[in-house]
């Protein structure tokens, strides 16, 4: 496994009814090339009118996270979660209790999700630090299986 440069996913996702997802990497049938995520952020935009708290939770997967999954470090399929609130109109004065925990030891190959669970309605912004890695033919199968080994 070879190191290489950082990468940065950032943007924007709207929680609807307490949730959201959106793909955030393609798989491009290139195995050979990986991301090991180093960071995790999220932080709300703005609160909806007459709102006082937001809260949020973060998930990145492999799969797709199905009901019933939040925030389940018994799957492989997840990989890093991050949580937090805000009291009033959201600004990085009065967020609070922003946590993030990463899984070192998994590598995207294929698909990442961003899925938002049991979250305030509105817009949250998220910035992602990962690490491209180059695996070797045997790594790249390794980490495929690990991906969908635990259900």
């Amino acid at each position: 496994m070879e190191l290489g440069r950082l990468r940065t996913l950032r943007g924007q996702i709207t929680a609807a009814a307490g949730t959201g997802k959106v793909n955030l990497v393609v798989a491009d049938g290139l195995i050979n090339y990986g991301l090991r995520i180093l960071r995790f952020r999220m932080w709300p935009v703005l609160a909806p009118q007459g709102l006082n708290t937001v809260s949020y939770t973060g998930i990145l997967s492999l799969d797709p996270i199905l009901a019933g999954e939040s925030m389940n470090a018994a799957t492989n399929r997840q990989i890093a979660w991050t949580y937090g609130s805000a009291l009033g109109a959201p600004t990085p004065v009065n967020i609070q209790h922003d946590r993030e925990i990463i899984d070192p030891d998994h590598i995207v190959n294929r698909d990442m999700y961003l899925t938002l669970d049991n979250t305030t309605q509105g817009v949250y912004n998220y910035l992602i630090e990962a690490q491209v890695v180059s695996l070797t033919d045997d790594e790249a199968i390794i980490t495929i299986i690990k991906e969908t080994s635990q259900a």
